[in-house]
C-alpha cells in the first residue's frame, strides 16, 4: 500500500526540482548532490516511520528502500542534466510579435 505513495512522492519531488531549476546549471548540480546525500537519511526515516506506525512490516521497509533508491537515481539524473544545461537562459522582455510588427 505504501509503495505507490512513495513512488508518486519521488516522482513529484523530481519533477518539481527539474521545473524550479530550469536553465540554471549551478543550481541543478547542487540539488543533485543534495539528492545523492539524502539517501543517508534512510536510517532516520525508517526509525521515524516505524515509531509513528506509518509502516509496520517488511513491505513498508521495502517501499522505503525503493523510495530512497529512486531519490538516488533522480539525483544522478539531475547532476547529468545539470552538466549538459547551459549557463543561464535569458528571456526577452518584449514578445516576438511586437518586434515583428515594428519592422513592417
Amino acid at each position: 500500500m505504501t509503495l505507490p505513495i512513495f513512488i508518486g512522492l519521488a516522482i513529484i519531488i523530481f519533477s518539481v526540482i527539474l521545473h524550479l531549476t530550469e536553465g540554471n546549471k549551478k543550481n541543478r548540480i547542487i540539488i543533485g548532490v543534495i539528492m545523492l546525500l539524502s539517501v543517508l537519511t534512510y536510517p532516520l526515516t525508517l526509525t521515524l516511520l516505524f515509531e509513528t506506525k506509518i509502516i509496520h512490516d517488511l513491505e513498508g521497509t521495502g517501499s522505503l528502500i525503493v523510495f530512497h533508491l529512486l531519490i538516488l537515481l533522480e539525483g544522478v539524473i539531475t547532476i547529468i542534466v545539470g552538466i549538459f544545461t547551459k549557463k543561464k537562459l535569458y528571456k526577452s522582455i518584449e514578445p516576438l510579435n511586437n518586434i515583428n510588427s515594428e519592422e513592417k
